[in-house]
């Protein structure tokens, strides 16, 4: 085999290997904002889920309000 066919097969091989590596680094780039945004979602969950927690507590504190409210109103009307 001459040198010419064997830089040829090696020119070929690394221009392989290149466009693997843009194809990977491009393959890469996206994960990385895939995970970002998974990320960024997986706050957003734990926001909404802290959010809703702290409704029902308020909701769960003015039932009991209303409850002292009406047993306070039926004793009054007993007396």
């Amino acid at each position: 085999m001459d040198n010419a066919k064997i830089f040829d097969a090696l020119d070929r091989k690394i221009e392989k290997l290149l466009n693997r590596l843009h194809s990977l680094d491009s393959e890469n780039e996206k994960l990385k904002n895939d995970l970002a945004a998974a990320k960024k979602h997986e706050r957003e969950a734990a926001d909404s889920r802290g959010a809703a927690e702290r409704l029902e507590k308020d909701q769960q504190a003015v039932r009991e309000r209303l409850e002292k409210l009406i047993a306070s109103l039926e004793a009054a009307e007993e007396k």
